[in-house]
């Protein structure tokens, strides 16, 4: 229902359930406020946000204020005026001020020595908030030039000891922002007030690091955050982004929507990569890790070839040339291509024509190595996968495999959400995990018992300790089953069954960003190949024991971790440095973006391709952009068709998250989790 009502004199259209603050923030009226957050209900803990509502003696806050027919509010008069300058000067009581009246102020620019400038927290240029602080907004709004009481300076440590963000509660102005945040949206509670009176500040309970309370590190509240108390490591000193570019995040097969924040000083690069919406959170990898794996010294930049463990750099031309040569040679069976399930539609689209052209046969899919037998049956779950959305409507909800502490911690919140609306959650793990602290249910089987568990369950054996989880099963009107990596990999089948049984809604998460678009799009072979004469290797890790004899085209974003004696290294662009699309577990089709320039020579991974198919004399490849080849993948429609069996020489990746590469050697703050999260990275 429309409302019709007047702020500063304009006469305004609202909706019923708006606060005054939302209707004015539609018609670009601006209030201050700090403790206001997208996501979150009013909670007018700042008072910033007060105003004058004709017939009412007191000044309410914007944010808790709900519109009415005929309002008349005022956001500006002098008494209105005069009562923010004074709360706000309360507010900086305990925090430090001087870079908010800075005499350079308003001409200051980045790593400017200045007044402004001094040499403890109170000044911009150990704020990691320089040039992008919500207070600092705050203060010039309101037209603040000092403050009236002395400024309590805490001098509280800075708190250095968690791995992706420090956290200086000198600059907390106890908006509550990341409190409410953690417990509100994320249902985390990891945050909270401690002390009392003058002592209170924001912190961890009894002082621990996040990883000793439990934290997913997804960022939330460093996002929250209006004053730099909370501030990623990654981007600390970066200031405040040029360029916001939207995209999809790579390391898993969720899809998450983020946003990369994109720095213009001279060379384009990403500075952070945040959730595209405040309510749908990151997982650690997402929120952190792209940073470092952009810049990480690993990168290769520049094309290689290696003949007899000589390396030289001869520049595009000449690597691709020889590349093209050794392919040319090849007779049917002498040459194999390997993809990852990592890789974007149009680079597996064009190297599976590329293969078929060169030997007759699809790709090989280094997935189907972890896999194995049961690649089938994840085949089959993917094909019937349904987006974490359908968790919510779910009255139970059957979690097999999923740890959800760091990675994908982001289903949580639906788990979470489901639970609040009285839907039963039942885990199946043989480890401690996050689901397992608040289950109804936790199904805990012996060691290596996991598969004759799940078996019993699956069979609907209403018997020993699966007795109670088959009788929730069998009553459930509408079950749903989310499946981790793990299970996927080692009990698909089983898996499997067990959705067939309660006829029950899946939805199955696997560790590869693009698996469902590897199974789809790449045709696949059915001969395995023996020592290979060259082995063109797209996005996948160099193996182990690789025949002596073999020439390795390695097509990838960072260096092998395996030394190459015979062969080229071609080098590709990374995610943020390339467009493209994935499909996400669901079978929705998801773009990338490139919000920056390859690193050093690097290219996209589908010109890489159509440069050495023109060189190769084979027609199909004379595409101009991504766009192009999407066009034709999409039309091309291809069905779901198996990949063969995989070589021997060709080892189970484990623990692979990004183009063959282990995240964890790549983010430095993932080493600094325990050990079971490395293992499963």
């Amino acid at each position: 229902m429309s409302i019709s009502l007047t702020i500063n004199g304009q006469q305004l259209a609202a909706e019923a359930g708006q606060t005054v603050l939302q209707a004015a923030r539609a018609n670009d009226i601006y209030i201050p406020t700090l403790c206001d957050y997208a996501g979150l209900p009013p909670h007018g803990s700042c008072r910033l946000c007060i105003v004058q509502v004709k017939g009412r003696n007191i000044t309410p806050t914007a944010c808790t204020t709900l519109v009415e027919e005929g309002m008349v509010v005022e956001t500006d008069t002098p008494l209105v005026k005069e009562l923010r300058v004074e709360v706000l000067r309360m507010l900086l009581a305990e925090h430090p001020g001087t870079c908010l009246f800075c005499p350079e102020n308003d001409h200051c620019q980045d790593c400017m020595v200045t007044l402004r400038k001094t040499s403890v927290t109170t000044g911009c240029r150990t704020c990691p908030a320089d040039m992008q602080c919500q207070l600092q907004d705050v203060v010039d709004s309101i037209g603040l030039e000092s403050v009236a009481y002395p400024v309590r300076y805490r001098a509280l440590p800075v708190e250095r000891e968690d791995p992706f963000f420090d956290r200086d509660y000198n600059l907390c102005v106890l908006c509550s922002r990341c409190i409410r945040v953690c417990e509100s949206l994320h249902f985390n509670n990891i945050l909270a007030y401690v002390q009392r009176g003058s002592e209170t500040r924001v912190g961890t309970s009894f002082g621990k690091s996040h990883v000793e309370v439990g934290c997913s590190f997804c960022g939330a509240c460093v996002d929250a955050c209006p004053t730099g108390a909370l501030w990623d490591k990654t981007s600390r000193w970066d200031g405040k982004p040029d360029l916001a570019v939207s995209s999809t995040c790579p390391f898993c097969s969720l899809g998450c929507e983020v946003s990369l924040q994109i720095k213009t000083n001279g060379v384009d690069r990403i500075i952070s990569c945040n959730p595209a919406q405040v309510e749908k959170p990151l997982c650690v990898k997402g929120r952190f890790g792209v940073p470092e794996l952009l810049d990480h010294p690993g990168r290769l930049k520049t094309p290689i070839r290696i003949i007899q463990g000589e390396v030289t750099h001869p520049g595009w031309e000449e690597t691709l040339h020889l590349a093209s040569e050794k392919l040319a040679a090849c007779c049917p069976g002498e040459a194999a291509l390997v993809v990852s399930a990592n890789c974007t539609n149009e680079e597996l689209f064009l190297a599976d024509k590329l293969s078929h052209s060169l030997t007759g046969r699809g790709t090989i899919l280094d997935a189907t190595a972890r896999y194995g037998d049961g690649i089938e049956a994840v085949q089959r779950l993917l094909q019937t996968s349904q987006s974490p959305h359908i968790l919510e409507d779910a009255d139970l909800i059957l979690c097999l495999g999923m740890d959800l502490q760091y990675y994908q911690a982001n289903l949580e919140v639906f788990l979470k959400r489901a639970m609040e609306r009285g839907a039963t959650v039942i885990t199946l793990n043989e480890k401690e995990h996050v689901p397992g602290r608040y289950a109804s249910l936790w199904l805990q089987p012996g060691s290596g018992k996991v598969e004759t568990m799940l078996g019993r369950l699956a069979g609907g054996l209403g018997e020993g300790d699966v007795v109670d989880a088959v009788k929730a099963l069998r009553t459930s009107k509408n079950p749903a089953v989310l499946v981790g990596d793990d299970y996927l990999v080692r009990m698909a089948g089983a898996v499997e069954k067990l959705v067939t049984t309660y006829q029950a809604s899946v939805v199955a998460v696997p560790a590869e960003g693009n698996l469902y678009g590897a199974l789809r799009v790449a045709t696949g072979s059915t001969q395995p190949v023996t020592n290979p004469k060259v082995l063109y290797l797209l996005g996948t890790a160099v193996p182990k024991d690789i025949y002596p004899g073999t020439f390795i085209i390695y097509q990838n974003t960072h260096m092998p971790a395996v030394q190459i004696q015979n062969g080229v290294l071609l080098p590709m662009a990374a995610f943020g440095e390339t467009c493209g699309s994935v499909f996400d577990q669901a079978g929705k089709l998801r773009n990338l973006t490139a919000a920056v320039q390859p690193s050093g020579e690097g290219l996209p991974g589908w010109e890489i391709i159509c440069r050495l198919a023109g060189l190769l004399a084979i027609n199909g490849f004379d595409y101009v952009s991504a766009n192009e080849v999407t066009r034709d993948l999409v039309s091309a429609a291809p069905s779901w068709q198996m990949t063969g069996r995989v070589p021997g020489w060709l080892a189970a990746p484990g623990g692979h998250d990004y183009l063959g590469k282990p995240l964890s050697d790549m983010v430095a703050g993932l080493k600094q989790l325990n050990l079971q999260v490395q293992e499963g990275m």
